[in-house]
């Protein structure tokens, strides 16, 4: 066997009266000297370090300049946020894996050092404020989140790998090494079954965090998983990615209420005011972009923008009278009269047949729910009439939150697309352009907070 000294290193500890001691071993190989390890140095094997202290401080050292390196790297790209958070999320971590296995650092290390980092950089990304919560971008896409965790979650995930492969090692040498290290400091891990209980619990731990302790800023994901159609999370979330940065960031500001109105601004000492500059009201986000009296056009704009196109879609229903209460197309008073105008009437037959009844409301996504019961009660008598007239009427209460969620009382929405045979991929077309239609609109009348409106024209996406 041919042994390289320049691959080879010492290391001495000898006793000394009562203690033991590092010393600087001479051991040659073919008459030359094997290089030793310094007083107070430590060694590497493995990935881990070894030091006569049995310190972690070179580990630790390592893994902060490590996080620094990539951090920056990952910065300096001239990236779409989403794609930052995407090379984190996949080569940061992955890259701190083995560290995270092998060496005896703490998790609280790792939050106070590592996660706090990360989470700077992740605020620059994505415009984020120091008072911000990063609880909703930890959760997943499916609840509006962005489907990443901190290190110390990832750590905490190798931790349980290498604790529960000890423990089921068919080696008996090395379950021994498991049960003599159950006394040890990370023994906490050694109550997961798997790393997907570690990433459950801890995205359980942020939701129950915005239910219960942040509610001003878990006011938005607290009546989504309520009243918001789940099946569509998913086209929504597809939305949100293909947005612009400027629209991008603005949507995770808007879900964790973290956008500068001047209520947020005065709370943070940044305005002497958190009165609306038009109404005297408190500027919430909700005053900005559902509520304010003096925005009533910009809301209608929003409305119609979503209107225009949907009654650009539903043209091409073969064999239907088409009615939407906009410019350009028949009335729906020629068939409802004055007393009711709802937004959209679609008709298979003038006489027979099915009537649909289309009635949209973009609002703030806590009205969702009143939105959609103050609608049904306005229009009940409108369908109890029209059910002498028509074989079948069908009333789609299409409730949209600003921000582009559909309420769950969609699903109306969807039985009509299938009843006009729309295929599933003409019908998540339609749903993606209306969901971005009302992102864009609300993000430009949030621009357009205390300025003067110069009506534009409805926005096509």
């Amino acid at each position: 066997m041919i042994i390289r000294v320049d691959k080879c290193s010492t290391f001495g500890i000898k006793n000394a009266l009562t203690k033991s001691i590092q010393y600087l071993p001479k051991l040659l190989i073919n008459k030359q000297l094997i290089p030793k390890i310094n007083i107070g140095e430590a060694f590497q094997y493995l990935g881990r370090y070894f030091s006569f202290n049995m310190s972690d401080e070179h580990h630790k050292s390592e893994l902060i300049s490590l996080v620094e390196e990539l951090m920056a790297d990952i910065d300096s790209k001239p990236l779409h946020p989403k794609n930052k958070i995407l090379l984190y999320s996949r080569y940061l971590l992955s890259k701190l894996s083995w560290h995270f296995t092998v060496s005896s650092v703490s998790k609280t290390w790792v939050t106070e050092n590592i996660d706090s980092k990360v989470n700077s950089y992740i605020r620059k990304w994505l415009d984020i404020p120091i008072s911000g919560t990063l609880s909703t971008v930890f959760l997943t896409r499916n609840k509006f989140g962005l489907s990443i965790c901190p290190p110390s979650v990832k750590f905490i995930q190798c931790q349980t790998v290498l604790r529960k492969t000890l423990k089921t090692s068919p080696n008996e040498a090395i379950n021994d090494l498991w049960k003599a290290t159950s006394n040890s400091k990370n023994i906490q891990y050694d109550v997961y079954n798997s790393t997907k209980q570690v990433l459950k619990d801890f995205r359980s731990g942020q939701e129950d965090k915005l239910h219960t302790q942040l509610t001003c800023q878990g006011s938005f994901f607290t009546n989504i998983t309520k009243f918001s159609l789940s099946q569509l999370t998913k086209i929504w979330s597809a939305c949100q990615s293909n947005l612009p940065k400027n629209i991008f960031n603005f949507t995770v500001r808007y879900i964790n209420n973290s956008l500068p109105t001047r209520q947020n601004l005065a709370r943070w000492g940044l305005s002497p005011t958190s009165d609306c500059s038009r109404c005297l009201a408190p500027e919430t986000l909700l005053h900005v972009v559902a509520g304010c009296q003096s925005y009533l056009e910009r809301f209608t704009w929003r409305h119609d923008s979503v209107l225009n196109f949907l009654a650009t879609s539903l043209q091409t229903v073969s064999g239907s009278h088409l009615y939407v209460d906009f410019p350009g197309y028949k009335s729906p008073s020629i068939i409802t009269g004055d007393t009711y105008r709802p937004d959209l009437l679609l008709s298979t037959s003038t006489s027979t047949g099915t009537l649909y009844i289309v009635e949209l409301t973009v609002g703030f996504e806590s009205n969702l729910q009143k939105n959609v019961e103050r609608k049904k009660s306005k229009y009940k008598e409108l369908i109890r009439e029209q059910n002498e007239h028509f074989n079948s009427v069908k009333f789609v209460n299409l409730s949209i939150s600003s921000l582009g969620v559909f309420s769950k009382e969609c699903s109306t929405f969807i039985e009509m697309l299938n009843d006009f045979d729309f295929q599933k991929q003409h019908q998540n077309y339609c749903i993606r352009r209306m969901t971005t239609i009302a992102i864009r609109t609300t993000y430009y009348i949030f621009c357009c907070r205390n300025k003067e409106w110069m009506n534009p024209e409805l926005l096509s996406v």
